[in-house]
């Protein structure tokens, strides 16, 4: 912040020697006319205005284009998400492992079935995922190129604006079990570290191919995550918006994409 404001003291300082030279010269032409205090008044309030306007426009923020104005976005597309698709809320819900196990020997189920969950799609630190798998205990699953610290993100940035009263829990549970937030995220988020990009549609997807066996691994995984998706979500999710829609046409899923970049140089036969 300091940095910031002596920049834009320079930047004004520099404006300030620009008006006083351009006005020295119409200060001499008019020295004979009119009364110089008129001039001085003049120029000192043009200046106290561009002070005015370029730092004034800046005090207490960061920057200039990056508000405070979306900052609560993650928290408001979470409570959407769960009002818009109630459905995840059972399909999704994190159940114990255990009495999962138990209900199904006392039902005599022989059919193992994988849970169904959330598919977070380029969920960059992941404040979203985040939120749904440790407030709302859904189960997640977040796909970025980029390992996300989950518990750091929780921690630092989703705590700090949570009520009081879930505020004190987490603290109580950090208190008992050191490790708490760690086990909650191994039962409730995975994240699969790699690029979104649509897998084929199911009927074609045993054809086989010559691709190395590292990238069928690969597809088979996203597969699967596309296939036990409840829901596939993409918050700013840049050049994987287009296959989030893809995929889950193909699947017969529900999405929902708040697009960000238009990627120009990548689409550039799209127009509007």
């Amino acid at each position: 912040m300091a940095d910031l404001t002596i920049k834009e003291r320079k930047k004004v300082d520099g404006r300030r020697r620009a008006l006083e030279l351009a006005f020295a010269k119409q200060k001499q032409h008019e020295s004979n006319n009119n009364d110089p205090g008129d001039s001085d008044h003049r120029i000192n309030s043009i200046i106290g205005k561009i002070e005015t306007i370029k730092i004034g426009k800046r005090a207490g923020r960061k920057s200039a284009r990056h508000g405070a104005r979306n900052q609560h976005r993650h928290k408001q597309f979470a409570k959407w998400i769960l009002e818009s698709f109630p459905h995840i809320l059972e399909e999704c819900a994190y159940i114990d492992d255990n009495s999962a196990t138990n209900d199904a020997n006392s039902d005599n189920s022989m059919t193992i079935t994988r849970p169904m969950h959330v598919l977070d799609v380029a969920g960059g630190k992941g404040e979203l995922s985040a939120r749904l798998s440790l407030c709302h205990s859904l189960r997640v699953v977040m796909v970025d190129p980029r390992r996300a610290d989950i518990a750091s993100v929780y921690k630092n940035t989703v705590v700090p604006k949570l009520p009081k009263k879930w505020k004190a829990s987490f603290d109580k549970n950090l208190e008992d079990n050191p490790s708490f937030l760690e086990d909650e995220l191994e039962k409730k988020f995975s994240q699969m570290v790699q690029c979104f990009s649509a897998p084929p549609a199911p009927a074609f997807h045993s054809v086989q191919t010559d691709t190395p066996t590292g990238e069928c691994d690969e597809s088979d995984s996203l597969q699967e995550a596309v296939q036990n998706a409840s829901l596939i979500i993409g918050l700013h999710a840049d050049g994987a918006t287009e296959d989030i829609v893809d995929a889950a046409i193909r699947y017969n899923k529900p999405f929902v994409v708040v697009p960000c970049c238009v990627f120009p140089n990548l689409f550039r036969k799209r127009f509007i």
